[in-house]
């Protein structure tokens, strides 16, 4: 079994009720024109995070489409319990 798929399956058979529910949040403004980050970090920790969320998608679900709502459900499920939720850290 995959990293990513034995990651799927171990926060998925969390007890949500007890343990909560890590999540990634990101708001976007879909009226105006995007503002670039202006610290390098910033950028640098985002295409991390992209990075990141893509090897999960690539891994998990390869064949899904990019608007399948259920795909993005499960890589942000994934990549907040890897960075949040694990005991021992991230993957």
């Amino acid at each position: 079994m995959s990293p990513e798929l034995e990651l799927l399956r171990e926060c998925q058979n969390r007890a949500l009720e007890r343990e909560g529910i890590p999540m990634v949040l990101s708001l976007v403004d879909e009226v105006h024109e995007q503002p670039s980050p202006v610290q390098d970090w910033a950028r640098a920790d985002g295409q991390q995070i992209a990075a990141k969320l893509d090897n999960f998608r690539a891994a998990l679900l390869p064949q899904s489409r990019n608007d399948d709502m259920g795909c993005v459900i499960t890589v942000l499920q994934v990549g907040s319990y890897a960075d949040f939720g694990r005991e021992g850290g991230q993957l």
